[in-house]
């Protein structure tokens, strides 16, 4: 999950793929001697840079309350927030879903003509404030477990045409979900962005008592996690991705697609 550094007052932390490998030009730029190698490096960091560029001028406008919820993520101070106490982390603006990933997950679900959403994990509501505004969509259910974020979520949500098609329940995503299963609830779509070493876990659950039923759409984001987990897994993070995709690949209850958007988003379709 990635934004651009606008406005930003700490050290910006590349996320997506083009970002590591801009990042990667710019290291070893740096350190080249050779004049002839300098000016190819710089062709391939020009186009990386043009990318990030071109992707944002192609993309959908953002809501107005996208616009809010960014503006202000860019400039809170997240640290002084954990520091004393209201966060339970250290949160970083890059930790907001990108643009053009958050409105490729909203064309999937308008091409699904999806109505209950699931989300778990919203850091500071961006993607939640795009699904809200689908018309179709008639209620998102977010699952958080930082009730800082919860206030800020609906501190920004509030008196917003958003507002009425959102609720959230704050608490463990696992608690959460059977909270959600004893009450027989269903959704057209779940969109799973909480904690990453809990991945699998919130997938099969959501599987295995059919919070998404058949013809529904499981999304996952960041599933190609800063590239860790090819060729072959590279630490923690690495085989906790490794493993969440050869899962779901080799589960005959859906088809998989990993598209390569940010980080990675994976569009999981149940049969």
């Amino acid at each position: 999950m990635a934004q651009n550094g606008e406005g930003t007052h700490h050290t910006f932390i590349p996320q997506t793929h083009n970002e590591y490998m801009i990042k990667r030009l710019r290291k070893t730029l740096n350190l080249n001697k050779d004049p002839g190698v300098a000016k190819k490096l710089k062709k391939c960091l020009e186009k990386a840079l043009a990318l990030e560029d071109y992707l944002d001028e192609m993309c959908p406008e953002e809501t107005k309350l996208q616009k809010t919820i960014r503006h202000d993520v860019m400039r809170e101070a997240w640290e002084e927030h954990h520091k004393n106490g209201l966060a339970m982390d250290v949160y970083f603006p890059e930790l907001m879903n990108s643009r053009d990933g958050a409105q490729f997950v909203r064309t999937i679900l308008e091409i699904g003509k999806a109505k209950r959403v699931l989300e778990l994990g919203t850091f500071a509501g961006y993607s939640l404030a795009l699904f809200c505004s689908i018309p179709s969509v008639e209620e998102v259910t977010a699952l958080e477990l930082d009730p800082f974020l919860i206030k800020y979520v609906k501190s920004h949500f509030a008196g917003t045409g958003e507002e009425k098609k959102l609720r959230m329940l704050e608490g463990p995503a696992l608690e959460s979900l059977k909270t959600l299963k004893d009450g027989r609830e269903t959704f057209d779509a779940a969109f799973i962005d909480a904690d990453k070493v809990n991945y699998l876990n919130y997938y099969k659950f959501i599987m295995d008592y059919n919070l998404i039923g058949s013809g529904g759409l499981i999304i996952a984001d960041n599933t190609l996690y800063r590239g860790l987990m090819y060729p072959r897994p590279q630490g923690e993070m690495g085989q906790v991705f490794a493993d969440f995709n050869s899962y779901v690949a080799k589960d005959e209850r859906v088809t998989q697609v990993i598209a390569q958007v940010s980080d990675g988003i994976s569009i999981i379709r149940r049969k």
